[in-house]
């Protein structure tokens, strides 16, 4: 068995009559050899044509994501007419989302952070529930509560939106606290950079009072992170977050082209945030919030979660000190005390009691 944190790969021979030998091998620099003990077999693939291959992928497959978002998004009506003429049930977004989603699965199987996260629908991991278990807690979450919170979601954003734009606010009305003279690209950037920055202190908000952890600690209880794992939270908690990020924007007037936009670049880099796929920082690294920078967030210490709060940049922990890079080795993810939690603790027992 063998896990992959930040740079470190460890790798652990059984055979050994003494007992296991572990074995720390560097896979940030061009080279992967032992530190230690040199016979001690590791499970991961040494090969020099693997090893090649895996320092390509780990430096250029969030560029390559980033990059074909852009382009898919640059060709969003075409795909919205195709979705409709071929009577495809989905908008564009959410076929895009759920591409993301496969390419993302298949990245993790291929080149895992930690394999022991993967789904083995076998073999028993999370809270001892087998793959098939796991698997299907992600997946009713991703078709049945994701549809609840969006309905919620939607309710009200309704009754926000119309009470703002009685009294001269909405997205894209015009008046002079929006920069509607720059250009679209700076706009798109500027509503990023707001929305992250009201989602940061809501974050850290819901981190340090009580009755806001009730919703958002749903989020938290899960102790292996996948891509899926993103839509493992509490609707309301989504509502807070959706007033956090939108109320400010109604305000000011943003347009609501430059909403749509952020919407949909941020939906696939919380995907990535959550998956489970070894990456290199890179220059990107120091905005995109990287997967092993969110699985620091999401440790069971105490003091290890309440940092890189961020989420689609990491720029503004970077700003606030709040950003912290990962530990050596395998960290425990979760929050204490970790145990079985049904989806009545997950979804019905935040709404009376702390968890």
């Amino acid at each position: 068995m063998y896990w992959l944190n930040g740079n470190t790969c460890q790798a652990t021979r059984h055979t050994a009559p003494s007992g296991p030998v572990t074995v720390n091998l560097r896979v940030a620099s061009r080279r992967m050899e032992p530190t230690a003990l040199p016979g001690a077999t590791p499970s991961c693939d040494a090969r020099p044509e693997h090893r090649w291959g895996h320092g390509v992928f780990r430096h250029l497959f969030v560029p390559a994501v980033l990059a074909l978002s852009a382009a898919s998004w640059a060709f969003h009506e075409q795909g919205a007419r195709f979705l409709k003429a071929s009577s495809i049930p989905l908008d564009f977004t959410s076929a895009v989302l759920l591409l993301s989603i496969v390419l993302l699965w298949c990245a993790e199987q291929a080149y895992p952070a930690n394999p022991d996260w993967n789904y083995r629908l076998l073999a028993e991991g999370e809270r001892g529930w087998s793959g098939w278990q796991r698997l299907g807690r992600d997946l009713l979450y991703l078709f049945v509560i994701t549809q609840v919170t969006t309905l919620l979601v939607f309710l009200t954003s309704i009754q926000v939106e119309s009470g703002l734009k009685s009294r001269g606010f909405g997205f894209g009305i015009s008046h002079s606290l929006w920069p509607d003279a720059l250009p679209f690209p700076v706009r798109v950037l500027l509503v990023f950079l707001l929305m992250e920055l009201s989602s940061y202190w809501l974050h850290r908000a819901a981190h340090r009072f009580g009755f806001l952890w009730r919703f958002h600690s749903t989020h938290h209880a899960v102790t292996e992170l996948t891509a899926l794992k993103a839509l493992r939270t509490h609707p309301l908690d989504n509502v807070l977050f959706y007033l956090a990020r939108y109320v400010p924007l109604l305000l000011l007037g943003a347009g609501s082209e430059e909403v749509v936009t952020v919407v949909y670049f941020g939906a696939i880099l919380s995907l990535l945030a959550h998956s489970n796929i070894d990456v290199a920082e890179g220059v990107l690294g120091l905005v995109v919030n990287l997967p092993h920078y969110h699985s620091v967030h999401h440790a069971a210490d105490l003091a290890a979660s309440q940092s890189n709060f961020g989420c689609h940049t990491i720029l503004w922990d970077r700003l606030f000190g709040t950003f912290q890079r990962p530990a050596e080795g395998a960290r425990p993810l979760g929050m204490q005390p970790v145990g079985p939690r049904t989806l009545w603790q997950e979804l019905i027992a935040p709404l009376y009691r702390a968890p």
